[in-house]
């Protein structure tokens, strides 16, 4: 039996959807109208009568409510208002009314009341020539909003990319299908999702976890789950308008998961079935947190059994602020920002005091008891919004000011309010306790999301750490504990009174030490000499200085070693800055034509995002929060940081970046992670685990990554350099399976190998880098038949150094000499032969090439079809040694002969494709000479051409017309019944290739 993507994934995945609610139909059973059609427009004419069932329409606005869908254009705008019509219905004045209706494509409310349907290889269309067959089409109420395609999840050459890539070109190719499909999923040796933008390049891709599910594809079901499935419709799928740009957004599990226990927290208080009116949900930096917010608050304010609640953001910085508010605004979701006091109270003050209702974004600060006291006492008597359920405040960044003067402010106007706090780092100290505040006994956390597992799961890569110059410019260890045992998480720029006056002396002398020009010119000189040897061209960078005078001596300092637009500065300045502060604002402002700080600053760190340059940023205080860029990949500290501070500062490298960042590398040049279990003091090992590793953790890494390649080698002689060695290590990865596993292990290695730079561990795995690299050239050239130069076309930016030691250690042109890729032609057999004196080398070229063939040919070719089992046969014999390498040949070679022969036949004939595949399969089961078969193939083609119009397959009744034909037609040739009807199938699978 021959597994293949049919049966381990395709039927697999429709038979978790049919065992979770959907209803499976036949492609050519469901009622459609043409190929170019998507909508089932009959099953959603039905949907909107019952959908509706108290809305009076008239046949005429059942179809001016479909028109408006179908109108709707494919390009951004008239998807994203699709999505609207989607989720929202669709606003009508029915004929003879005056009442404007909402009506509903989809019931959300009565999830029975909605037809779900699943089916396989759904042919659409776009024009004369462009036709795809989609794997898998959910369709709800005839609208379809979910396609899957499937790949042979046990082939070593097509992976879930290959899929994802099919989707891809399917956007291109139909993109009104793309219009209503709001869900990608790709399927192979794993599962992922992501949201269809057909004018968009490469989107994000994710993957659902389900609790106690272990199989991706039962996860998915889970998503897929109709409930689950519409509430993400509704509540989670967005189009993000930004810089010009639509895209669209779509929740990773644990943000659904989060958003899913906060909304039934609020939902289960509100309606007396709980008392719990807080929660702290932890997320690690990276995963995503403001969405998640978003994504509950927009789920909250939407449910009609809040009645149209008060929503606040609340943040205790202002690029928070900016982050949030930014975020909204791409989303299209309605808020306001409170930019004043003035402003807090007149929301608050609202209608009686009962408060405005809207979603609101606000800093923590504006929560000032002086000048909110006479306010708070108004709010106390009648129903004000200080008694009102209906209020959520999400929190941001909860571990910081959450403990003090404020905060109790906050909690003393909002008094009946909901307080869902958000972070990557809480606190857990006497005074300032984040599970204590928002947490319960019984309850630490409402939703938790570690570290590990964030990396596991691809969200964030790894945290590395490296101590540089350590003797010359790292803090005595005195001077270390002193900062360590103060109150502080950083140094502040001035310290005040409150500080007693010894500690301040020892403060002040760490700042002393840090800010010396001396100090400050060694240090520049190495980052210069590292950004410039390990990241410059891939990736950027973060120099972290302990103030804002040492940001502008670094400046100076960091152009002398490097081009001056490589780096700037990103800091606050203020009227009374003086000195080389003054100076370098009043230069910056002039180099920039902008009088203003926070313009400037925002226009290096779009640049920063979106160009070549600025590469590095020099900041001290901005930045070390809520700064999202995923090509940055190293942070050069030179400041303390401990606890949350230090935490969420080196979290800004633990972004993914295009497959090629194999993790973050903080290069301490200040001596913290010497003492890093001092500086996380508060944190407990099993809250901390993954957080970061010592750059040792990386050789150790690479160590065992090299010995697990080696492994799957065990017992292939590589040591003697020779074809043979290598064409047995190719075998083993073809025969065993263990391609993808390989793959994955040296993409892991290469990138560590880039990371570790020039550290001498790399010398000691030198030869069997090279060794591991030979066979994935070599397996790369001879499988997959790809050039290893176009192997390495996307990774030369990103691995310039690995590439350019590999390119003097491995010759690329020897392999493409000793493995050259034969073309498939009629010329095969005879270009082989010349090329290959060994038997065995000739089989395995033959292997390769003929399972590539019947990959790719098969859905548009009978004879590839048809092959598959049989060359599996073959394989399978030849890999147990059933078969001789002699027999094994001639097989083969019976095999292209006969491919050969077709063609060579079919030209001779002057057959077009269709013919010749009719004639092919009537040679299967009908035993007469060709010139007869020949006569009846046309004759077959004739008399089913009326019934074969444009959109055939989807008419049940002409499918019986072309198979009663069909039969009629050979009806007289003694075939036995289920000969008849593997004749008729295969006829019809010939008309349905080329409908």
């Amino acid at each position: 039996m021959v597994w293949d993507e049919k049966g381990l994934c395709e039927d697999y995945i429709i038979d978790v959807l049919v065992s979770v609610g959907w209803k499976y139909s036949e492609p050519e059973d469901l009622p459609r109208e043409s190929y170019e059609e998507p909508l089932l427009t009959e099953e959603l004419r039905d949907a909107i009568r019952r959908v509706n069932r108290g809305v009076p329409l008239s046949e005429r606005d059942v179809e001016g409510v479909i028109t408006s869908l179908k109108s709707a254009s494919s390009g951004p705008e008239g998807s994203k208002r699709v999505l609207s019509y989607i989720k929202d219905g669709i606003s009508i004045k029915p004929e003879d009314m005056r009442t404007l209706y909402r009506v509903w494509l989809i019931d959300y409310d009565n999830l029975g009341n909605n037809k779900y349907t699943v089916s396989r290889q759904v042919v659409f269309q776009h024009g004369e020539m462009k036709k795809i067959r989609t794997d898998v089409v959910l369709f709800v109420n005839g609208i379809p909003l979910v396609v899957i395609e499937c790949k042979d999840p046990t082939s070593p050459t097509t992976t879930w990319m290959n899929a994802y890539r099919q989707i891809k070109r399917y956007e291109r190719e139909v993109p009104e299908l793309f219009k209503y499909v709001q869900i990608g999923i790709a399927s192979g040796d794993k599962t992922v999702y992501f949201p269809t933008v057909s004018w968009a390049g490469e989107v994000p891709v994710t993957h659902w976890r389900a609790e106690g599910i272990d199989d991706p594809l039962e996860a998915m079901g889970e998503m897929l789950k109709p409930d689950i499935f519409l509430d993400i419709l509704k509540n989670y799928v967005f189009f993000r308008e930004q810089g010009g740009q639509s895209i669209k957004v779509v929740p990773r599990y644990m943000q659904y998961r989060a958003a899913t226990r906060i909304y039934e927290r609020v939902l289960g208080t509100i309606k007396g079935v709980s008392d719990k009116k807080s929660g702290l949900i932890w997320h690690w930096q990276g995963s995503g947190k403001t969405l998640t917010m978003i994504f509950a608050a927009y789920k909250l304010f939407r449910d009609p059994v809040l009645q149209n609640p008060t929503v606040f953001f609340i943040v205790d910085r202002r690029e928070l602020q900016e982050q949030i508010s930014g975020e909204l605004s791409y989303l299209g979701i309605p808020f306001k920002t409170i930019r004043n006091i003035e402003e807090l109270k007149r929301v608050l003050s609202h209608d009686e005091g009962r408060g405005e209702r809207g979603l609101f974004v606000m800093l923590i600060h504006k929560f000032q008891i002086e000048r909110l006291r006479e306010l708070k006492e108004r709010l106390r008597e009648g129903e004000t919004i200080a008694k009102r359920q209906n209020v959520i405040a999400f929190l941001d960044e909860a571990h910081r000011t959450q403990y003090g003067l404020l905060a109790s402010t906050m909690r003393s106007i909002l008094r009946e309010a909901f307080f869902f706090a958000f972070t990557g780092t809480p606190i857990s100290k006497k005074e300032r306790d984040t599970y204590r505040l928002f947490g319960y006994e019984d309850e630490r956390y409402l939703d938790r999301y570690f570290i590990l597992r964030s990396i596991e799961d691809g969200y964030t890569v790894p945290i590395y750490y490296q101590a540089r110059l350590e003797k010359d410019v790292h803090l005595d260890k005195g001077t270390l504990k002193a900062f360590l045992d103060s109150e502080f998480e950083e140094i502040p720029e001035e310290i005040g009174e409150e500080v007693k006056e010894r500690l301040n002396r020892k403060l002040n002398v760490v700042r002393v030490h840090l800010k010396n020009p001396e100090r400050i010119e060694v240090v520049a000189k190495d980052v210069s000499k590292h950004f410039s040897e390990n990241v410059d061209g891939k990736f950027k960078a973060l120099v972290v200085a302990v103030d804002r005078e040492a940001c502008v001596l670094y400046k100076k300092e960091l152009d002398r070693h490097l081009p001056a637009e490589y780096s700037e500065v990103v800091m606050t300045y203020t009227q009374n800055d003086t000195g080389i502060i003054r100076r370098y604002k009043e230069e910056l402002f002039r180099r920039y034509g902008m009088n203003s700080a926070d313009e400037v600053n925002k226009e290096i760190v779009r640049r920063y995002k979106n160009d070549e340059y600025p590469k590095i940023l020099i900041v001290t205080d901005m930045l070390l929060t809520g700064f999202d860029v995923p090509e940055l990949q190293v942070m050069y500290l030179d400041k303390p940081l401990r606890e949350h501070r230090l935490l969420q500062a080196i979290a800004r490298t633990n972004r993914p970046f295009k497959e090629v960042k194999e993790a973050g590398l903080i290069v301490d040049y200040v001596g913290i992670f010497s003492e890093l279990e001092r500086a996380l003091e508060n944190y407990s090992k099993e809250d901390l685990e993954g957080v970061t590793y010592d750059i040792d953790k990386l050789k150790e890494r690479f160590e065992s990554l090299s010995e697990k390649a080696l492994d799957i080698f065990k017992g292939i002689p590589l040591e003697r350099r020779d074809r043979r060695a290598l064409m047995e290590a190719v075998y083993r990865l073809h025969n065993e399976g263990r391609a993808r596993e390989f793959k994955s292990l040296y993409s892991s290695l290469r990138r560590v190998f880039e990371l570790l730079g020039p550290d001498p561990i790399k010398t000691e795995y030198v030869e069997t880098f090279k060794r591991l690299t030979k066979i994935y050239y070599a397996y790369r050239r001879i499988v997959e038949r790809e050039d290893p130069e176009e192997v390495e076309r996307y990774a030369r930016k990103y691995y310039r150094k690995t590439l350019n030691y590999i390119h003097g250690c491995v010759d690329i042109e020897e392999i493409r000499e000793d493995f050259p890729i034969i073309p498939l032609d009629e010329n095969y057999l005879k270009n082989l032969e010349e090329r290959y004196e060994e038997i065995s080398d000739r089989v395995s070229d033959m292997i390769f090439t003929i399972k590539k063939y019947v990959i790719t040919e098969r859905d548009r070719d009978p004879f590839a079809a048809d092959l598959a089992e049989r060359v599996e046969e073959i394989i399978e014999r030849w890999k147990s040694r059933k078969e001789s390498v002699e027999r094994t040949y001639e097989k083969l070679r019976q095999i292209f002969n006969e491919k050969n022969e077709m063609e060579r036949r079919r030209k001779e004939l002057g057959l077009t494709e269709e013919e010749y595949w009719i004639l092919y399969v009537l040679k299967k089961y009908i035993k007469k000479e060709e010139e007869e078969l020949l006569e009846l193939a046309r004759h077959i083609i004739d008399s089913t051409r009326d019934y074969r119009f444009k959109g055939w397959t989807m008419k049940p009744n002409m499918i019986k017309r072309v198979r009663a034909t069909v039969a009629k037609e050979t009806a007289t040739y003694g075939l036995r019944k289920e000969e008849r009807d593997a004749l008729k199938g295969e006829i019809i699978k010939v008309f349905q290739r080329n409908p």
